[in-house]
């Protein structure tokens, strides 16, 4: 064990190379002798460890498999450390099992491709998510109902303080009439605690749990953790638990970007960690001046920040405010900006997964491929694939390796004609063996051997109705994509998701929605002390719409939204419909104006520049 442990904070505004400041941390570490094993870097999502592995193998000329181990999220180096194998964890078939033997609804988002959403909201769903989220934020199951989802009122018995059903007895135990068939969630959530000890198997909360237990530590000197601030209560005991042991900590984060709060991250976690250094990295490589005043104002209402005062990229860029605007406005306004700005990049970003599915039915039919940031069943790499196979055998080109097994796993089985499938893919096999490749993008493979195997692979009018094993969205889009205007078009450029969704990407347009959901009002109103005492309002609670005021979590939620735009933020209100109206002057102000849109932006620019200057 450490007799003293050094812990460094590191401060970073958005885009101010946090990432870069953190390996540069570790290329220091290196130069000083200590090797790379010695070293764990810890980050929150499996996609942000990966950009680290791979942006560390490029500086240190190694493979970034070959880092797994030392870049990783703390739930895998839990996996680790217990020793686990993949049938240790729980998976879609256990949760499915005890659903189905418990007697509600569940929903394997990986089925069903065909359907609209991913993550499903049955009842199944939710009490097993709940029950995660209980173990997080170390919660006494009694507080099932503070979990920020919306339960339905006629399915679940509500807590006795709130339900006249219930009859005598406390939150921990409640009773209700005999005739009350309504689900009881406390004991659904420990009937499938229950199940996976008797299954011997454990979730990712689970994981945390016993390696705080067991006191297990990983056998480093040095400890790097980023994305602090979106660290749950959970993760922060196991780091706790891990940092007498090391001789160094550096943790990195910014306070302003939690987005992850109904999951349990605390900023104060990081705000108020005993630390040895404090650094503040000074400059935006992505914000110009102009979209940088306008967030600065929007996140200055919080009172407990730390302060970055970082500086722009560049002076100029522009924001946009545009009131009341339809779902295909906005479309209009993407495919301007995609027609206008030949290698310009746009984001739409909307606060909740229904409502970017209704900008995504107006915007399927103009052809102009997108990826979805939340739904990975839009258009993915094996689409592509699909349809630049489909576009190089209709000019009789060749197709890559590549190309030609995605080719044979998104066709429909009538392609193949007389033959199977599987004798495509034997048949390719067969060609990739007598070639000697490596790389499948290497192996150049002809018209002909597609005629032969798959004689009725179809062309571009027909691409869409012989896939196979994908969604409505994918197949209206292929169809879409070659009856129109923008083939060719890097699906990237146009990337569609929540603000959740949007964390650590940016983009040179980026068009966010203001609008609210039902189930985050209901927070917001049950969190204000006083709600007769908000500016323009009676009384605020779920039903008020426009919404008068914000909270800090929600703040610092549309501060990462507005926070990814390099050139042009454009800021929609009033555009969802049924969703709940945050007017714009209450997400820049936090209470109602007197002004116009023109004004409220003006004023935000001249506030935000004198917030840098003080």
């Amino acid at each position: 064990m450490a007799t003293s442990t050094h812990v460094t904070r590191l401060f970073g505004g958005p885009g101010s190379g946090k990432t870069t400041a953190l390996l540069d941390r570790v290329d220091e570490m290196l130069d000083d002798g200590v090797d790379v094993d010695d070293i764990l870097v810890v980050s929150y999502t499996r996609a942000a460890a990966a950009e680290v592995r791979e942006r560390l193998g490029e500086r240190l000329d190694r493979s970034p498999k070959s880092l797994r181990s030392n870049v990783c999220t703390m739930h895998a180096k839990a996996y680790e450390l217990l020793n686990l194998s993949r049938g240790d964890v729980v998976g879609e078939t256990h949760k499915e099992a005890f659903c189905e033997d418990y007697g509600i609804e569940f929903e394997d988002e990986n089925k069903s491709s065909r359907r609209r959403s991913a993550r499903s909201t049955t009842l199944g769903n939710k009490i097993i998510a709940t029950s995660q989220w209980l173990q997080r934020t170390e919660r006494d199951v009694a507080e099932w109902y503070d979990v920020p989802f919306k339960w339905d009122e006629e399915e679940v018995r509500l807590p006795p303080e709130i339900d006249d059903n219930a009859q005598t007895g406390n939150k921990y135990t409640p009773t209700w009439p005999s005739d009350d068939d309504r689900l009881d969630i406390p004991e659904a959530i420990r009937a499938w605690r229950s199940y996976k000890g008797d299954e011997g198997v454990v979730g990712f909360a689970d994981m945390l749990e016993r390696v705080k237990q067991r006191s297990l530590v990983p056998s480093v000197d040095h400890l790097v953790i980023d994305e602090f601030q979106d660290i749950t209560t959970l993760q922060y005991g196991v780091y706790d638990e891990w940092k007498p042991h090391v001789e160094s900590v550096l943790i990195a984060g910014d306070d302003d970007q939690v987005v992850y709060a109904w999951q349990g991250a605390d900023p104060n976690l990081l705000l108020d960690e005993d630390v040895d250094d404090d650094v503040v990295l000074p400059n935006s490589y992505r914000l110009p001046s102009r979209i940088l005043n306008v967030v600065n104002t929007q996140i200055s209402h919080i009172e407990k920040r730390q302060d970055k005062d970082l500086k722009p990229r560049k002076e100029g860029g522009s924001v946009e405010a545009v009131p009341s605007p339809s779902m295909l406005d906005l479309v209009r306004n993407v495919r301007m900006t995609v027609d206008q700005d030949g290698d310009g990049s746009v984001m739409c970003l909307f606060r909740a997964r229904y409502q970017m599915f209704q900008f995504m039915d107006e915007f399927i039919g103009e052809g102009i491929p997108f990826t979805a940031l939340t739904d990975q069943r839009m258009w993915t790499d094996r689409l592509q694939g699909y349809v630049d196979a489909i576009e190089a055998l209709d000019e009789d080109d060749p197709i890559d390796g590549l190309q030609a097994r995605r080719l044979g796993e998104m066709l429909a089985d009538s392609a193949f004609g007389t033959g199977e499938r599987d004798d495509y893919f034997d048949a390719f096999e067969a060609l990739e063996d007598a070639e000697g490749v490596e790389d499948l993008t290497d192996l150049e493979v002809a018209p002909e051997f597609v005629d032969e195997h798959a004689p009725f692979a179809p062309g571009p009018r027909s691409a869409a109705d012989m896939l196979t094993r994908v969604s409505n969205f994918q197949e209206r889009s292929v169809d879409a994509y070659f009856s129109g205007d923008y083939r060719g078009t890097d699906p990237n450029r146009v990337r569609v998701g929540t603000i959740h969704s949007a964390k650590g990407r940016e983009a040179d347009h980026v068009f966010v929605a203001t609008d609210l959901t039902e189930k985050v009002v209901e927070q917001m109103a049950a969190s204000v002390e006083d709600p007769e005492a908000v500016p323009g309002e009676e009384a605020f609670t779920k039903r008020s719409d426009p919404i008068p005021t914000m909270t800090d979590n929600e703040r610092r939620v549309f501060y990462v939204g507005m926070s990814r735009a390099r050139e042009r933020l454009v800021l929609l209100e009033d555009l969802v419909d049924g969703a709940p109206t945050l007017p714009i002057d209450v997400l820049l102000y936090n209470e109602p104006v007197e002004k116009s849109l023109e004004d409220i932006l003006s004023d935000a620019q001249r506030q935000g520049a004198e917030l840098k200057v003080d």
